[in-house]
């Protein structure tokens, strides 16, 4: 009898850590993980010379990133630093295409990739070499709602038309992903770096283009927003929204060495953390 008993506890004992280890694999598989890649910036170094340090740097990312394995890349922008320079271009694709076939990577132009008030011209020659429509995206993904945007022409003071277009769009992207369980924004420049109510610079949006935006991102629950374009990191947030500026993977302009930023979101919400690839 005692050895029944015995039997049927140790057989409870397996059940339960066996439950436990499938709960635990659960948990795991139910995070997703986003690896965002910003500036790669090839010709920088050397102003346009060459780029054999760009080369070398997106290869270590490319590297890590095919080690982790995340859900899916994201580019935010200034993917070379000529915009019209052909091997820039090529060298950059060339090892983006060495990112794992079965992990999605997305674009978000930067003003190194468009120009600063880029014209059709502009739009024409980036989508021949990087493909109609890649100036934004919108997708759902394990019910996580991801969006990015085209920055540049939030930015510019020429591109009014297309601008309202790209908002209205963005308004019905907002309104389909309302009840998803997060909302992410990807964009090159950075709404604003250190406080809402900061000047405007070179390296973020206009004040009058954080309120109209920020009230929208508000209205439907955005939750953060990742950025690049500054060269170094930076985090701030504004009525519970993270505003989350990502270094360089190419070369910085402050303390941070050039790396990456991982973001991974659980049921327990969204967290990051920006590591070095040297």
């Amino acid at each position: 009898m005692t050895s029944s008993k015995q039997h049927f506890r140790l057989l409870v004992s397996f059940v339960g850590m066996l439950i436990l280890s499938c709960t635990h694999s659960f948990a795991q598989s139910d995070s997703t993980v986003i690896v965002q890649i910003t500036d790669t910036q090839f010709g920088f170094f050397e102003n346009n010379t060459g780029f054999e340090k760009e080369t070398e740097l997106y290869t270590k990312a490319v590297r890590r990133i095919n080690e982790l394995k995340p859900d899916f890349v994201v580019i935010t922008g200034d993917f070379v630093n000529d915009s019209k320079n052909i091997l820039q271009i090529g060298e950059f694709k060339r090892i983006t295409s060495l990112i794992h076939q079965n992990v999605p990577v997305y674009l978000s132009p930067g003003n190194h990739d468009l120009g600063q008030s880029p014209t059709k011209n502009d739009f024409n020659f980036y989508f021949s070499n990087y493909g109609r429509g890649t100036d934004r995206f919108s997708f759902k993904h394990k019910n996580l709602a991801f969006i990015g945007l085209n920055s540049v022409i939030v930015k510019s003071n020429k591109n009014k038309k297309e601008e309202k277009k790209q908002f209205r769009w963005l308004r019905n992207q907002l309104r389909k992903a309302k009840k998803s369980g997060s909302i992410v924004l990807f964009t090159h420049y950075p709404f604003f770096l250190y406080d809402f109510n900061e000047k405007e610079t070179y390296s973020n949006q206009s004040v009058e283009v954080r309120d109209r935006y920020f009230q929208l991102f508000e209205r439907y629950g955005v939750d953060a927003i990742f950025a690049g374009h500054l060269h170094n990191n930076a985090e701030a947030s504004h009525n519970g929204i993270s505003m989350i500026t990502t270094n360089a993977v190419g070369k910085p302009l402050g303390n941070a060495e050039p790396g990456m930023r991982i973001i991974t979101i659980t049921s327990e919400g969204i967290k990051s953390r920006y590591i070095s690839i040297e």
